[in-house]
């Protein structure tokens, strides 16, 4: 993948997210709580996470699960269908490329064997908008919680000869969340759903109980 798959995937995901927006029929938008009400929604899904680390040069794959509760299942603009719900989540992203040892400038060390998975659990807040039996979109703003783990072998120079280290290492950290989605509804209870985002862009089906 890399960059190019980076650039692919944010392009199309905007156009889709640009194309549901633009042509569903107006139907339901402006009806409030023509939307079917459900108790919670529960998302599998595949992951694909930007690259993020200048010593990574591939994006990362992996699986996830969200579960979005509704807190106002008709607002808060009173006006238009729309919801608003909590989202709870963990997206987990593996990362398997050529390491590339430490310093100023990237540079390919005499090893070839670096690992990364990265997790993340996300609470965000979702602001559903019905636009139609077929469609709804949202965005989501909220914080998670990084927890990254790697391994790998490099080597570098010392003062005067190479040294070369491996290990495992980790990291936590807090980190802002952001995604747009849009679900194209199978039925009345099945949807297919894409995010784009950051950090990264989501493939999945919601079930709505």
């Amino acid at each position: 993948m890399g960059k190019l798959l980076h650039w692919i995937l944010a392009f199309s995901g905007s156009a889709l997210l640009v194309i549901a927006a633009s042509t569903s029929a107006l139907a339901q938008i402006g009806n409030p709580g023509a939307h079917d009400h459900y108790s919670a929604e529960i998302e599998p899904h595949l992951v694909v996470q930007w690259n993020d680390q200048p010593w990574w040069d591939d994006d990362g794959i992996g699986l996830g699960l969200r579960a979005s509760i509704p807190v106002l299942e008709d607002g808060p603009v009173r006006t238009i269908n729309n919801s608003l719900a909590i989202g709870f989540g963990l997206d987990w992203a593996h990362f398997d490329d050529a390491c590339w040892g430490p310093g100023p400038r990237p540079r390919p060390t005499l090893e070839d064997d670096c690992s990364a998975d990265d997790f993340w659990l996300p609470v965000v807040a979702q602001w559903n908008f019905f636009f139609s039996e077929l469609i709804s979109a949202f965005p989501e703003l909220g914080l998670a919680i990084q927890h990254t783990r790697w391994d790998g072998d490099w080597c570098g120079r010392g003062r005067e000869l190479y040294r070369c280290t491996d290990g495992d290492y980790s990291d936590t950290d807090v980190e802002l969340v952001l995604w747009l989605g849009v679900r194209f509804h199978l039925a009345e209870s099945v949807a297919i759903t894409l995010r784009l985002g950051t950090p990264s862009l989501l493939l999945g089906v919601s079930f709505f109980l």
